[in-house]
């Protein structure tokens, strides 16, 4: 018995490290949105904003792609997911 209280216990506590998805898309978002903002190019001519690959698609078919940041965490680590990065442009003239 004793056992399993402290089970749950230790269970309980890991369950609120991680972001709720609301903040974690908000934070995305921003990211994303801070971006476009700089680029009048792509502020001008924007077309779509995907979340699912993290794309926007702007100037007739250019897609500038984002990613996750990735930083090095403790093993067992549960929190947010790390950051949105800009990381590429499917047009010659990259802009950044």
């Amino acid at each position: 018995m004793k056992t399993r209280f402290l089970l749950i216990i230790f269970l309980s506590q890991m369950s609120h490290a991680a972001l709720p998805p609301e903040y974690q898309n908000l934070k995305d978002l921003k990211a994303i949105f801070n971006y476009i903002e700089k680029n009048e190019t792509i502020l001008s001519t924007l077309e779509s904003i995907d979340f699912e690959t993290y794309t926007i698609r702007y100037n007739n078919g250019c897609i500038a792609t984002f990613g996750r940041k990735h930083s090095p965490k403790p093993k067992g680590w549960v929190g947010p997911a790390d950051p949105l990065e800009y990381k590429s442009t499917s047009c010659s003239k990259e802009i950044k």
